[in-house]
């Protein structure tokens, strides 16, 4: 969304809602409608167990996929990406559909990427983002 269509929207939502919401409501829907809202931006230091988050973190390193067994008896495939920010470092780990999104986003170590409203957890291997349900992985 180029700065120009943001505003043109911020000016449809404005008559919609009239003084309802103030510019920063707006600006946020406006965002928001188009998957572009980075909620709760934060550092990997700062990321707490079970939250959803947002983060721009670099990529040191892209491990192969690996098939497991489902507790229902099927197959899945996991990868794990190891990345970090100035502040620490964590793994991104994708499942199933999401396994082959290094490809498609053509990601090698030292590639930047945003994980947008993405799922922490804690884990015993260390800090794991997953996209979960709401969330998005791109590249910078």
């Amino acid at each position: 969304m180029n700065p120009e269509e943001l505003r043109t929207r911020i000016e449809e939502l404005r008559n919609e809602f009239g003084e309802l919401l103030d510019e920063d409501a707006l600006r946020r829907i406006a965002l928001d409608e188009r998957g572009l809202l980075m909620l709760n931006e934060k550092s990997i230091a700062e990321l707490k167990d079970r939250e959803e988050a947002s983060l721009e973190v670099r990529v040191n390193r892209i491990m192969a996929p690996r098939d497991f067994k489902k507790r229902d008896g099927g197959t899945g495939r996991v990868r794990n990406i190891d990345v970090e920010d100035n502040t620490g470092s964590c793994r991104v780990v994708l499942w199933d559909d999401d396994v082959d999104l290094p490809e498609k986003l053509n990601l090698s170590e030292g590639s930047k990427m945003k994980l947008i409203n993405c799922y922490v957890k804690f884990t015993d291997f260390g800090v794991d983002v997953s996209r979960g349900r709401k969330g998005r992985i791109e590249i910078v």
